[in-house]
């Protein structure tokens, strides 16, 4: 009984990984997102496939690994080096 609980345990963490990581490449909280996958990853991982980035507005957005400002049109961001996809 206990190991089943555990598993499931294991399982959600683990399955909270998912939408927290998409959502965090959109400029979202990792963290936040990795608690409402872990919760409810049947909600989660569509809302976070469908979100749109983080735009700051003037032609900027938010980098998702260091949050430095970064015109739309880089390629990838001059502080860290992160490379933009867009899908």
């Amino acid at each position: 009984m206990t190991a089943t609980i555990v598993l499931l345990i294991i399982i959600a963490i683990s399955a909270g990984l998912m939408p927290a990581f998409i959502a965090a490449q959109k400029g979202r909280s990792f963290i936040r997102w990795w608690i409402y996958g872990a919760l409810v990853f049947p909600i989660a991982m569509p809302h976070a496939l469908l979100l749109g980035g983080v735009h700051l507005g003037g032609g900027y957005r938010s980098c998702g690994f260091c949050r430095t400002k970064v015109k739309i049109s880089s390629p990838n961001c001059p502080r860290c080096g992160h490379e933009f996809i867009n899908f």
